[in-house]
């Protein structure tokens, strides 16, 4: 419609002022006649006109309307958008803030079913070193000797062993970590009681040494700490045989077990301590 304005607009200027001429001429004359010609003249001519107007502003009040609602829309989804992140951001804190509580009162449990004095402390880093025979694996906590921690102390969670505390400062301590090469732990299979030695792969896992051929060792089984060494309990729970073969030696047994505790998930530990003060 508005195209056939533009194009045309010369010609309905023209149609416009020869109605106004005529309208003019008649009313010079007495009667009717003239007046009603003029009208119905008029009034066909400039009906057209109107509508094409009356369209041209409805079309461009509907656009205007559709923008400022399309406007709004927009301004709608981001505000839900950033109410979005906010609530995903907010449950983040509140599960991750669910399962610290969890696992501190878990170990808090553990910590009333243990015997002799000891101390819970966080995990404050981690350290990885190549010493030729697998990966040395050593943990740092924020407890040291003014907590009463000394060396060769173990360290311990509710799902069981974690290591031996090797070096000690006033304010931290370091722990040899089950799976490190140079950690061994005087171990049992509670299925069959059969004793042996757990000792630290350097690669994630945990060899069972001194096992001879003939014993009856599965896949599965659980072993927990023979309580020989005077660092750790009796009973605590190592790990789970993954892999039994028969040794090259031909005498004793190639077992490997999965230690209990990972690096990666451990946040807190208890540390025992001896019955000595300070």
């Amino acid at each position: 419609m508005i195209s056939f304005v533009k194009r045309y607009s010369v010609l309905l200027a023209s149609v416009l002022l020869c109605l106004i001429s005529l309208h003019l001429a008649s009313t010079d004359k007495k009667g009717t006649g003239g007046e009603l010609i003029v009208r119905t003249v008029l009034s066909a001519v400039s009906s057209p006109i109107q509508s094409a107007i009356t369209s041209i502003s409805r079309g461009i009040g509907d656009r205007w309307y559709s923008y400022i609602y399309l406007v709004d829309l927009k301004s709608e989804n981001e505000e839900l958008r950033e109410n979005l992140t906010t609530l995903k951001a907010e449950n983040n804190l509140l599960r991750e803030a669910l399962g610290r509580d969890q696992s501190i009162s878990e170990l808090k449990a553990f910590r009333e079913t243990l015997k002799g004095r000891n101390v819970t402390a966080s995990v404050i880093g981690f350290s990885g070193l190549d010493i030729g025979g697998g990966w040395a694996r050593t943990i740092i906590l924020n407890k040291g000797s003014g907590d009463g921690v000394k060396v060769d102390t173990a360290a311990v969670t509710s799902l069981g062993v974690v290591g031996r505390i090797v070096h000690v400062d006033r304010f931290t301590s370091k722990v040899l970590l089950l799976t490190d090469p140079r950690s061994n732990v005087d171990i049992v299979l509670q299925r069959t009681r059969i004793k042996g030695l757990a000792e630290g792969s350097g690669k994630g896992s945990v060899r069972l040494r001194y096992i001879r051929q003939i014993e009856d060792v599965k896949v599965g089984d659980r072993v927990v700490t023979a309580g020989l060494s005077g660092i750790f309990g009796k009973g605590l729970f190592v790990g789970e045989i993954v892999s039994v073969e028969e040794g090259k030696d031909n005498f004793f047994k190639d077992i490997e077990m999965r230690a209990v505790t990972e690096i990666k998930g451990l946040e807190d530990v208890i540390i025992m301590l001896t019955d000595e003060e300070g």
